[in-house]
């Protein structure tokens, strides 16, 4: 891509002495000059998108690791036929209040006002709700629209925010697959707080990059393939 941009550039200041060289004529040359500069303009779209393009698909990625992380030490952890349930149950108590420790640092550290919004969201979920869009994410913060927006710029537009709100509910989706696969689509979406099984798929495909159903798929495979292991 920014070779051919670069060999467009190049033609785009070599044609009009080029133009002149061949003799033509002022309109023409002016026809093959601006041609040329819609090329680059192309270019240039096409090279931003691809940034923006990878950037989600990085988000993505980030979001579907954090979740496999948490959900292979959690299986782990049960599959340990080693630990008896009290010490299980130790263990997880451990991992709590490691978690704990890191919230209380956070707090120490002032976060940021986007910080405190994911937090709160995630732990009181009124993304449930499918009424629950920009305007009832600001009252929710305590906050008028003008602060929310300077607080956190990227959501002053409303259809942005309901994508961020889409995404907790897919996030949240994903964890209650994880401990029980059998819900169904509608069951899912309804319990997430979306309006029809349509925007819940779309917006998990928007959030992991894959349908529910290859999802559930590759969980599959990945507690095959633990089974198998454990039972060797």
């Amino acid at each position: 891509m920014r070779k051919n941009f670069i060999s467009t550039a190049s033609l785009l200041l070599l044609a009009t002495p080029y133009c002149y060289a061949q003799g033509y004529t002022l309109a023409k040359a002016n026809v093959i000059i601006v041609i040329l500069i819609f090329i680059v303009a192309v270019l240039i779209i096409l090279g931003g998108y691809s940034l923006y393009y990878n950037r989600i698909i990085s988000r993505r990625n980030e979001q579907m690791q954090r979740i496999l992380t948490v959900l292979n030490e959690y299986r782990d952890l049960l599959g340990n036929s080693e630990l008896s349930l009290d010490q299980q149950e130790e263990v997880l108590q451990q991992k709590l209040q490691a978690s704990k420790k890191v919230k209380a640092v956070l707090k120490d550290d002032k976060p940021s006002f986007s910080v405190k919004m994911d937090a709160r969201l995630n732990k009181e979920r009124p993304f449930t709700d499918p009424d629950f869009d920009h305007d009832a994410l600001v009252r929710f913060m305590g906050v008028d629209n003008a602060t929310f927006c300077t607080l956190v710029p990227r959501y002053q537009e409303p259809a942005r925010t309901l994508d961020y709100i889409n995404s907790l509910r897919a996030e949240y989706a994903a964890k209650l697959l994880m401990d029980r696969s059998d819900y169904t689509s509608d069951e899912l979406a309804l319990k997430c707080g979306f309006r029809s099984t349509d925007d819940y798929n779309h917006a998990f495909k928007f959030a992991f990059g894959i349908t529910p159903a290859d999802y559930l798929a590759s969980m599959s495979r990945m507690f095959k393939k633990k089974e198998h292991r454990v039972a060797s």
